[in-house]
């Protein structure tokens, strides 16, 4: 749904402001750089919610870049005139806007990704090498696509020049689509079906998107259907993997459930340091907790497959068991999976280190 929220607010907001945009659009440029500068440097902890969630779940995450990305897709073929006109007449500001938010999660993810992938590729799993490899081709194609949206470079460019070099931009598009199937991917895989609502309303704005360039562009039918094609492809694959996947996941999550009814706040300990493993977000989170006195002393995540952008808070709940010497903690809202993986992780160490 941010993705939906999203485009309306993009929308309305280049709707109401369409005018001071194509007539100051320096000054927005520099807003929406300061934005980004803001939004990096902002504190891990302490920000009021809504700026928060403003903060990592919209700018840093993507969402709101590609929302920009994909109204400047559509606004070609978009069937309502009034709302094709506004798109038209503000798709170069729109797309410069977004490159610019781009970096926000260039810069966010790229430091763990784009670092890993030259240094440490082991520490990637398949579908993060791979969208970190599609990311990198974006922004090699941004950066040209970019430059030749400002208005004073675009008018000392031959048009035809010009609108060949936009050609990349379906190419970007395209890669957009696959690298956030890439990473909806990890968590659909590992179950959790409501990530596949999400890639559910890409693909159906892709899919929509082609048809209707399609039915304007005769010529292209053929390779639109094509892509229709590989899109249906791939949002099948993922869905058939992701519901055989969360049946699974129900299984284990009874089975953990059973299990740790053995753990309670009664039970004794034998000190010493367990591990345990559970599922988080992204695969498999090893903790390991330490047992002094018969009493929980320290909680460590020794291993994970899930984002430093959930851990920073699904940490919250090792102080909580830590304080209760109980696994009975809330989960933590925006990283539910991360902190629920932490629990049932320490679960799994305590049933170890049961007398």
């Amino acid at each position: 749904m941010r993705l939906v929220a999203c485009l309306i607010v993009a929308l309305a907001f280049f709707a109401i402001l369409e005018k001071p945009i194509k007539k100051h659009a320096t000054y927005f440029y520099i807003a929406t750089i300061l934005i980004s500068i803001l939004t990096i440097i902002a504190p891990e902890k302490g920000l009021p919610f809504v700026v928060d969630y403003i903060a990592n779940d919209i700018l840093a995450r993507g969402t709101l870049a590609g929302a920009l990305f994909i109204l400047v897709m559509v606004a070609s073929v978009c069937p309502a005139a009034k709302m094709r006109g506004l798109l038209l007449r503000t798709r170069g500001e729109m797309a410069i806007i977004a490159a610019l938010f781009t970096l926000i999660h260039n810069i966010s993810h790229g430091q763990y990704y784009f670092v890993n992938l030259f240094t440490n590729i082991s520490e990637l799993d398949t579908q993060r090498i791979f969208a970190a490899v599609f990311s990198l081709i974006m922004i090699i194609l941004l950066i040209p696509l970019t430059i030749t949206s400002f208005m004073v470079i675009r008018k000392r460019m031959n048009p035809k020049k010009w609108k060949s070099l936009q050609k990349l931009s379906y190419i970007f598009y395209g890669l957009l689509f696959v690298h956030i199937a890439m990473i909806f991917s990890i968590s659909i895989l590992n179950g959790y079906l409501e990530t596949l609502f999400d890639l559910t309303v890409y693909a159906v704005i892709y899919v929509v998107y082609l048809v209707l360039r399609a039915i304007k562009y005769k010529k292209q039918r053929v390779l639109c259907v094509f892509f229709i094609a590989i899109i249906c492809i791939i949002y099948t694959v993922l869905a058939v993997l992701g519901f055989r996947a969360a049946g699974k996941h129900e299984e284990e999550a009874l089975e953990e459930q059973n299990a740790q009814t053995t753990v309670s706040s009664d039970a004794s300990y034998k000190d010493g340091t367990y591990e345990g493993s559970a599922k988080g977000y992204s695969g498999k989170m090893t903790v390991s907790v330490t047992i002094v006195n018969g009493e929980i002393t320290e909680i460590n995540i020794v291993d994970t497959g899930d984002d430093e952008e959930y851990l920073i808070d699904a940490r919250d709940v090792i102080p909580e068991i830590i304080e209760k010497q109980s696994l009975d903690v809330d989960t933590v809202s925006g990283a539910t999976h991360s902190s629920k993986g932490i629990i049932k992780a320490v679960g799994k160490a305590l049933e170890s280190a049961m007398e």
